[in-house]
């Protein structure tokens, strides 16, 4: 979450872009039980899909802007989207869904999108705060009012379906086309029961405080961590200071930034991750590590104060209400069945890649110490020395004397991804733990460091972490980005099995990434066991940045 104060920037903060968020869910009315589905638009001024902030931040607050989740999303063409299962302990009233880019937050106006929820827990026994300033009240409707059935045409987007009224568990066949050469764009389709309600009342919107003294860095290429290295002394600024953090895992993140003038430091992470204990160390010789700090940026969007709203349930809601219960308890009893399925995401590789030589040290005689086993292995690398001045050399066949320009320097020591700056803990680990090391025996640029090659070591486990007792070591928590999913759709026409299976959804389907063209878009999906009138949806914008809207209603009874 960079910011950097206004008075360090030499550009005029004017010239760069605006930058905003629109979100749309898939009801603005969700029981606990039920899944949340929210799609993200980072726009520019003009409204069109932008494409410079790489990350959006969603999150979902309840009235005493407490978080209840707030997810880490990586934009794609503009675009973000994700999911929350609201769990049974969550209170029934009024929230507001917050979206926004780090970019965004410097916006006088518009720092933030906001969608208000009204969330009902059938497992709790609800009471009202009568001392809430505004009240928003949930009504029962009839369900033939006419209203409901009332299609909004677009003049882009054609939605068509095979007929308009459908048994349970039949199949719908769906097809979305351009009714004009404005409708390309990017779109949600969502195909979802009406609920029987009607919302009376707004809330008030939230403000996100002014502080032009910050300016907040737009996330180009990825997350952006930061924070700045201070004099244990005086508190001040220390520039020129080299800042290392790991993000372990299999495929893990080491990254190496220097501080500028002001002793501030950035971390662009563009790749993805799953950890969220993460590791973040001062780097170089001891009397740096022992006179400075890390201190990290908040990271948090506060907002500022706004009336609370109550939210007044209406006595004719109770039949439904039971209904819905009984569902959701019955949906989610199959949940092993029924659940999402995460996209394979590419694995990113060390960035020094398959450069070097691997020793498999099952492939040897093993060694209890990891000094032994340098000795008798590793011939590429050695250890000079003992206790505090042992330190870890490369060999380079092809300089035997060691007269090369960069033999002086150290090598780049990893274990797990994580920087070795304490000889002696890696010295003294159980080389029986080890699985393999890989040596590089030729300078190596990385960051703002030469070196003069590189050692990298891998346990059995492959989650070594550094003692977090040294001062300049900090343990942090990065967020890992969320997950893309496959929404779980039954096929009833290939898959006999779930026959026996009770089918109580009311989202039949959410695709949030709809791409039209000039083409013909079909699709199908098959009704669920529960009756009533269902809508289909398709919001978005195209490639204009107008905002298109379409939906049309359909039946499903027995």
């Amino acid at each position: 979450m960079a910011q950097v104060t206004v008075e360090s920037i030499d550009a005029d903060v004017s010239v760069f872009p605006k930058e905003t968020v629109a979100l749309t869910v898939n009801s603005e009315i969700v029981l606990a039980g039920e899944l949340l589905q929210y799609k993200a638009y980072v726009q520019d001024a003009s409204q069109e899909n932008n494409t410079l902030s790489k990350v959006c931040y969603v999150s979902l607050r309840n009235q005493q802007d407490s978080t209840v989740f707030s997810h880490k999303l990586k934009v794609e063409e503009g675009t973000a989207n994700g999911d929350y299962f609201l769990p049974s302990n969550l209170k029934t009233g009024v929230y507001k869904l917050v979206g926004y880019t780090n970019f965004s937050k410097n916006n006088s106006i518009d720092a933030f999108a906001q969608k208000d929820l009204y969330i009902i827990n059938t497992f709790h026994k609800y009471k009202p705060d009568g001392r809430a300033e505004n009240t928003i009240t949930l009504t029962a409707i009839a369900k033939n009012d006419p209203v409901l059935r009332d299609d909004i045409v677009s003049e882009e987007i054609d939605i068509l379906l095979n007929k308009k009224r459908f048994g349970p568990r039949e199949k719908v066949n769906l097809r979305l086309s351009a009714a004009s050469n404005n409708a390309t764009g990017n779109y949600c389709l969502s195909v979802r029961k009406i609920n029987p309600v009607e919302i009376a009342g707004k809330t008030q919107k939230a403000i996100k405080a002014n502080t032009p003294h910050k300016f907040y860095v737009p996330e180009i290429r990825g997350m952006l961590l930061s924070g700045l290295v201070v004099s244990k002394a005086n508190g001040n600024p220390a520039p020129n200071i080299e800042v290392a953090l790991t993000i372990p895992g299999e495929n893990f993140n080491f990254k190496i930034a220097k501080t500028n003038a002001d002793g501030r430091f950035f971390f662009s992470v563009a790749e993805d991750f799953d950890s969220e204990r993460s590791i973040m160390q001062l780097y170089g010789d001891q009397t740096t590590r022992n006179d400075y700090q890390l201190v990290l940026d908040e990271k948090k969007l506060n907002l500022a104060e706004y009336g609370p709203s109550v939210l007044k349930l209406d006595s004719g809601l109770k039949s439904w209400l039971q209904e819905r219960s009984v569902q959701l308890q019955i949906e989610n009893a199959y949940f092993e069945i029924k659940q999402d399925h995460f996209l394979k995401e590419e694995a990113a590789r060390p960035f020094y890649n398959d450069l070097g030589t691997v020793y498999n040290l099952d492939d040897y005689t093993r060694f209890s110490t990891v000094r032994e086993t340098f000795i008798e292995i590793i011939d590429l690398a050695a250890i000079r020395g003992k206790g505090e001045k042992a330190k870890f050399v490369v060999n380079n066949p092809y300089d035997p004397e060691g007269l090369a320009k960069f033999n002086a320097i150290d090598p780049l020591v990893l274990m797990d991804g994580m920087l070795i700056q304490d000889n002696e803990e890696l010295i003294g680990f159980n080389a029986r733990e080890i699985e393999r090391i890989r040596v590089i025996n030729e300078p190596y640029r990385y960051g703002p460091k030469v070196f003069s090659g590189i050692i990298a070591i891998e346990t059995k486990k492959g989650n070594y972490i550094p003692k977090i007792a040294h001062d300049y070591v900090s343990e942090i928590n990065v967020q890992p980005l969320e997950r893309k999913k496959r929404y779980y759709r039954p096929d009833y026409d290939n898959n006999t099995s779930l026959s026996r299976i009770p089918d109580y959804r009311v989202q039949l389907m959410w695709e949030p990434n709809v791409k039209i063209a000039s083409e013909e878009l079909p699709t199908a999906f098959f009704a669920s066991d529960v009756s009533g009138t269902y809508e289909i949806s398709v919001a978005g914008f195209n490639t204009a940045g107008r905002y298109i809207f379409a939906k049309t209603y359909f039946e499903v009874a027995e």
